[in-house]
């Protein structure tokens, strides 16, 4: 159970790298702007540039989703953009110690 839950978090931190430079807003995921990302609308964006398949898009709206309601609520959303962030960053002073 810990390493299933270990994978969880590290698939959440990096469920926004794919558009890395630019923040990604809740409402750009929320579609109908309902306050609520369904995981159609997540697995239609992250979808959208052909890089992520539906099946690792689902992984990562399930990695998100930590209450499993069925839906990413604003405060899962950041902390997800949160751990992104975080792990860009450290990406980024791995590389530069080279």
């Amino acid at each position: 159970m810990i390493r299933f839950a270990s994978i969880m978090a590290a698939t959440a931190a990096f469920a926004f790298t794919a558009n890395a430079g630019e923040p990604v807003k809740f409402e750009t995921v929320d579609a109908d702007n309902n306050g609520l990302i369904s995981e159609s609308e997540f697995v239609a964006w992250k979808t959208a540039d052909g890089e992520t398949s539906s099946a690792e898009a689902i992984i990562k709206f399930m990695a998100i989703d930590a209450d499993a309601s069925g839906g990413i609520t604003p405060e899962e959303f950041e902390v997800a953009m949160k751990a992104s962030d975080k792990s860009e960053k450290t990406e980024e002073s791995d590389t530069q110690s080279y």
